[in-house]
């Protein structure tokens, strides 16, 4: 499989599963065992296969039940944010996860990492202790000095996961940019940008689906994404959460931050190359 089918494949689970997860009621009980978006392993094709499936079968019947957002609208910009994003000729990215159930898989580093969209699909990412470049289905891992080809071509990479275009379409489909409103102009990443602020009642199915729990009493949750003024891309999208407990695969910390910055927008320096092998 390709990596754009693989990607067309994740965003369409991704977009149905978000509609259930944020337009559901407050006090949903999204299954938090396996995320939609956890990485998929680089050892097993048959498992990677399963677990899509799986994760296809449960999105299935929850967007079956999930209400429509009546009579919201989303800022046509925040609405084409993701477009927009997918539209750059290349840019820099790094996606952190504390707190929730599943900030160990991202680990303390996080994914780091260069897209290139024009005139083909490339990324090279730093992810724990491992270097991986994808370029057109096919993955290599660095190895010392010297990069190792994959043996299963189109298996997802953790940059399928994790990738900002990919955490996106999972998370932020014009449904849920309707819940968000401009809240003033700042500069993020050497870029100027308007601030969008979010409603903060959508937010407790995103705790739920990520594993935060509360300590006592109720979380205190946030959730701003910042557009650049001039070319209509996310800069910064950041959701965070207090009052939280530190639950199992959370790193050790009760306060939940899921925070993704975008820089070097268009930057000639984003160049991938083939690795020689």
């Amino acid at each position: 499989m390709s990596r754009s089918a693989i990607g067309q494949s994740w965003r369409a689970v991704g977009l149905a599963g978000a509609l259930a997860i944020f337009l559901s009621s407050c006090s949903s009980s999204a299954s938090t065992s396996t995320p939609a978006n956890a990485p998929a392993s680089s050892a097993s094709a048959s498992t990677a296969a399963s677990t899509t499936a799986s994760t296809a079968a449960s999105v299935a019947v929850a967007s079956a039940s999930a209400p429509v957002a009546a009579g919201r609208t989303a800022d046509p910009i925040l609405a084409n944010a993701l477009t927009t994003l997918n539209g750059l000729t290349s840019y820099q990215f790094k996606f952190t996860l504390k707190g929730g159930s599943y900030a160990s898989s991202v680990g303390t580093g996080g994914v780091v990492g260069t897209v290139v969209n024009s005139p083909s699909f490339a990324v090279q990412f730093t992810y724990v202790d491992l270097d991986i470049i994808e370029i057109q289905g096919k993955n290599w891992t660095k190895n010392g000095t010297s990069w190792e080809l994959s043996k299963y071509p189109g298996l997802p990479t953790t940059y399928d996961s994790y990738g900002p275009a990919i955490l996106m379409a999972h998370y932020f489909p014009a449904s849920v940019a309707a819940y968000y409103t401009a809240a003033g102009d700042e500069t993020v990443n050497g870029i100027p940008t308007t601030r969008y602020t979010a409603d903060p009642k959508i937010l407790n199915s995103f705790m739920d689906y990520w594993g935060v729990k509360a300590a006592s009493g109720s979380l205190v949750q946030a959730a701003d994404i910042w557009i650049s003024k001039s070319g209509g891309y996310p800069v910064r999208w950041k959701v965070t959460a207090t009052g939280g407990a530190a639950v199992p695969g959370s790193g050790g910390s009760a306060d939940f931050e899921f925070l993704v910055d975008v820089s070097k927008a268009g930057d000639p320096a984003n160049v991938i190359h083939v690795p020689a092998t």
